[in-house]
């Protein structure tokens, strides 16, 4: 079984879901995306750069896992980063003509 689903954290850093520790590292990433960002030297646009998550796969892992990061995001992290919270943004990408498809 080939896995189609990504997580694009940044244009080079792509992270696949497979295995626990792809779950892992992928937690570990968006970590350490919000503390790149809230670095006093990064500016406004590169902090949206960087808090910019992109979801390849409109099937039902790819819309639960857009969920779910925005679940830890908002309910998570926002208390830990309160002051860029607001440049966060998730996007989900699906290459048919609509989300979940079946």
């Amino acid at each position: 079984c080939l896995c189609t689903k990504f997580l694009v954290i940044s244009r080079t850093c792509v992270r696949t879901m497979q295995e626990v520790e792809d779950a892992q590292k992928i937690r570990r990433t968006v970590i350490d995306c919000f503390e790149r960002a809230s670095l006093p030297s990064v500016s406004e646009e590169e902090k949206k750069r960087i808090l910019h998550f992109a979801i390849v796969g409109g099937g039902p892992t790819g819309v639960e896992f857009a969920a779910s990061l925005h679940d830890y995001v908002t309910e998570d992290l926002v208390n830990i980063y309160p002051g860029i919270k607001d440049l966060v943004k998730i996007t989900l990408l699906e290459a048919g003509d609509h989300i979940l498809s079946m």
